[in-house]
């Protein structure tokens, strides 16, 4: 039997064109330019028409049999370890490692705005800056390592710090002037207190919790999905703000915000009394001396600027 009708039985037979040359013990690429009388080099692409004539050729084209499966090398093993290798001897490398942190960039509050949506959109940039630098770091579910998991517990303790310091501003000083000058103050200033108060109690739950724990993973996408969706929502509060609180009265509020954020609390208090009522200011007013002490008596892991433990 002539080579050609050998391999067209087979083809006829529905095996592949890799298991026709296999079968004939030549490459598959030319068993298929026997067969077919066409170049496995990509250059059959024919419209459908010639295919319903033709079945002996591939609807997605030939190529792949001429070239060999694409191989990414970093997915090896040694490469990973001789990537690795290479890495760690760079000192240079190493040591702007070493010196770089999660630190968002500093809000230069000499040149900046007093206006309180310009204050309080600083503070949402530094919370996407470090939101950024979570999720660009493998959680335990997808097989980062010891050192990955006490980063990520690191950054989750300074979105801690900075959500605690910027919502305790936005309930004293923002809502309250949201509630007074602009149309349906109320609702949208209840609205947002509600979301915070999911933010406070994800970081609650969070707090003290290892990162190689499966449910850290679980409250984190649950966190910065909670967040994402704030943002929003009160990026949609400032553009009313900008239309119908007075120029005056947003540069009061930022201005109130950025001299008072420094002796805020930072950390939830998902159960203390929310609003401008007495209780509320009582709370807020004793929370924050109490976590300065026991940001100063313990090691929190902000501290680390969201590198891992020494």
């Amino acid at each position: 039997m002539a080579l050609r009708d050998r391999l067209l039985a087979l083809h006829r037979q529905g095996r592949s064109w890799e298991e026709i040359g296999d079968e004939a013990q030549i490459p598959a690429g030319q068993a298929y330019l026997i067969v077919t009388g066409r170049p496995a080099d990509g250059s059959d692409a024919v419209g459908p028409e010639f295919l319903s004539e033709r079945g002996d050729l591939l609807m997605h084209g030939s190529q792949a049999l001429s070239n060999p499966p694409t191989e990414v090398p970093t997915e090896h093993e040694v490469v990973d370890r001789w990537l690795k290798a290479r890495a760690a001897a760079d000192g240079p490398m190493q040591d702007a490692a070493r010196r770089r942190t999660a630190e968002p960039p500093p809000i230069d509050d000499d040149s900046d705005s007093d206006d309180v949506v310009d204050v309080l959109g600083h503070q949402h940039g530094q919370v996407k800056f470090l939101m950024e630098q979570l999720e660009a770091i493998p959680g335990v579910r997808v097989g980062g390592s010891e050192e990955d998991q006490q980063r990520r517990v690191s950054i989750v303790d300074m979105m801690r710090v900075r959500l605690s310091q910027h919502e305790s501003m936005e309930e004293a000083h923002f809502w309250p002037a949201v509630r007074e000058h602009l149309e349906q103050g109320e609702d949208l200033a209840a609205g947002a207190e509600e979301q915070e108060q999911r933010g406070k109690d994800l970081l609650q739950e969070l707090d003290g919790k290892p990162g190689g724990d499966d449910e850290f993973d679980e409250l984190v996408e649950q966190l910065v999905l909670a967040l994402r969706t704030h943002v929003a929502y009160e990026d949609t509060v400032f553009l009313k703000v900008k239309e119908q609180m007075p120029d005056d009265v947003r540069a009061k509020v930022g201005s109130t915000i950025k001299k008072k954020i420094a002796k805020a609390p930072t950390r939830p208090h998902p159960h203390a009394p929310a609003g401008t009522g007495m209780a509320a200011k009582v709370a807020a007013a004793g929370a924050a001396p109490l976590d300065k002490a026991r940001d100063a008596m313990g090691e929190r892991p902000a501290k680390r600027k969201g590198k891992e433990e020494e």
